[in-house]
């Protein structure tokens, strides 16, 4: 089986549910097990929440381009933005996961779980737009 969702979103946090019930669809449709299915939506949402809220702009300004892709082996997510280069997966500052709850600063931690959950993870600058891709195994 080899299907594909894409996507183009207002950069609103208030579209960010839509997606994540698109993608869980698909999911189904495509049969997914539940880890993988997990694994997507939140790898999708942390990452589309990050444009919304630091990429620049105001709310709703520009589009992200969402498509996922399913095929037997693997689910490929590309997301694409306008917002202000930044590499999320190098330039975004380690969490310290050995403090204490009361030590930690609020957030930080959503980019290390897309790196525990994902099977590869990338970032390129094309045409002036970020792209970030996130490959999870089936298997």
């Amino acid at each position: 089986m080899s299907a594909t969702l894409q996507l183009r979103i207002p950069n609103r946090i208030e579209e960010l549910p839509g997606v994540s019930e698109a993608v869980e669809a698909l999911g189904q449709e495509e049969r997914w097990a539940q880890d993988v299915t997990y694994a997507i939506v939140l790898g999708l949402e942390e990452v589309a929440t990050n444009v919304v809220r630091h990429g620049g702009g105001e709310p709703g300004s520009s589009e992200i381009e969402i498509e996922v892709t399913s095929s037997d082996d693997e689910v490929r997510i590309e997301v694409r933005d306008g917002g202000r280069a930044f590499d999320p997966f190098h330039e975004a500052p380690e969490p310290d996961l050995d403090a204490g709850v009361q030590e930690r600063q609020i957030g930080g931690l959503g980019v290390h779980f897309v790196k525990v959950l994902m099977d590869e993870t990338s970032y390129s600058r094309e045409g002036g737009r970020n792209h970030v891709t996130m490959v999870k195994r089936r298997s």
